[in-house]
Parts: C-alpha cells; sequence; structure tokens
C-alpha cells in the first residue's frame, strides 16, 4: 500500500535529481532539471514496485531501469563538426537512476553520499579542467582559403608562429579555388586568440569555424 515512507523516497528522489539536473541546467546542457529529475523519480519508484513483486521479479526491473536509461543517455550523445559532445550528461543521466534506485530501496546514506560525490566531480573537477584549459587547450578548426593567395605551407607555418602543435586532420578541395583544411591545435589560450585575430584580417581566408574538444 502507499505510504508516508514511499512519499517521501519519491521526493527525495526529486530533490536529488533536481540538485543534479541544475548543475547541468547551468552549462545549458540537453538534459536540465525536469528530465534529471523525471529520471530519478521515475527510478525510485520502478524500485519500489519492483521490491513489492514476488519472486525475481524486482531484479528484472531494477535491470530493465538500467537499459532504459542507457537508451535516454543516448539519445543527448551526438557528434558535432569534429568532437562528441554530451557524453558527461548522459554519465549524470546513468548515476541519477542508480540514486533513483538507492532512495527506492531506502538507502538514504549511499543516495545522497553519491549525490554530493557527483556534485564535486561535476563542480570540482570542472574547475580543474578549466585551469588545464587556460595552460594548454586544444581545439579543432576548419579554415577555408582562395588556393591562389594562401598555401597550406604557410597557413601551417603561421600557426608555428604562434607556437601551436598542429595535426593535419584533411585538407580537401570545397570549389573552384578554393581548399578547406581542418586542424588540430594545442596551445595557449592566449596564442589562440591573437592567431584568430590575424586569421580574420587575413584577406585570402574566406571563413574559419573553431570549435573546442569535449
Amino acid at each position: 500500500m502507499f505510504d508516508e515512507i514511499m512519499l517521501s523516497r519519491l521526493l527525495a528522489a526529486m530533490a536529488a535529481g533536481c540538485l543534479l539536473g541544475f548543475e547541468r541546467e547551468m552549462r545549458r546542457k540537453a538534459a536540465g532539471i525536469r528530465t534529471i529529475a523525471i529520471i530519478c523519480v521515475s527510478s525510485t519508484l520502478f524500485t519500489i514496485v519492483g521490491s513489492h513483486m514476488p519472486g525475481t521479479t524486482g531484479d528484472r526491473v531494477a535491470s530493465n531501469i538500467l537499459t532504459g536509461v542507457g537508451f535516454i543517455g543516448a539519445g543527448v550523445i551526438f557528434r558535432g563538426g569534429f568532437t562528441v559532445d554530451g557524453i558527461t550528461t548522459a554519465a549524470t543521466i546513468w548515476i541519477s537512476a542508480a540514486i533513483g534506485m538507492a532512495i527506492g530501496i531506502g538507502a538514504y546514506g549511499l543516495a545522497w553520499g553519491t549525490v554530493i560525490i557527483t556534485l564535486l566531480i561535476l563542480w570540482g573537477l570542472s574547475f580543474v579542467e578549466d585551469i588545464i584549459n587556460r595552460r594548454r587547450d586544444r581545439k579543432y578548426y576548419a579554415i577555408r582559403y582562395q588556393e591562389a593567395n594562401l598555401t597550406t605551407e604557410t597557413l601551417e607555418r603561421l600557426f608555428r608562429d604562434y607556437q601551436l602543435t598542429i595535426k593535419n586532420i584533411s585538407t580537401t578541395r570545397c570549389e573552384a579555388g578554393m581548399l578547406e583544411g581542418k586542424y588540430e591545435l594545442t596551445g595557449t589560450m592566449e596564442k589562440m586568440d591573437e592567431m584568430n585575430n590575424r586569421l580574420l584580417q587575413d584577406t585570402a581566408i574566406v571563413k574559419f569555424e573553431v570549435e573546442l574538444t569535449k
């Protein structure tokens, strides 16, 4: 029968999901407060229902929760021009389901401990990543330029002038007289900003796109 204990577990799951979703919402990710809160609450509900079923039905319910959450997590992962985005959000969805399951069996200490650890990872390690990126950043460039006025060798020499490490991904002819080079560049953010300004001033460069690694 439905009682106050079950209701308290659902409310606790909602609170845990909202905390994790708030962090994703602040970073403008695909899954935010509502999505992760619903996933956490639904995992708790399925766990409660499964625990009241006879035999091994509860075990099957738990495995099906993970399967279903896996499909949802896959839905927030998408490939950009060079990189794959959404993996951290998918992992957050995965662990929010696990937290919901822990709350569903009444393991509040385990659940809230995991919430705290997850937030420390998302916030604390993000801060560490920002420090690292300020000193050594990595970006992908797609640069379209006029073949008659700019050569691949000259472009790569420009990268080296700004002390950037170069990895040439590809160089293709996109239309008559036009080439598009795709590069992975590594260096400091200050040097990359200086180089971006240099690219903007070069009339031989028709356009360029920059994408951060994820």
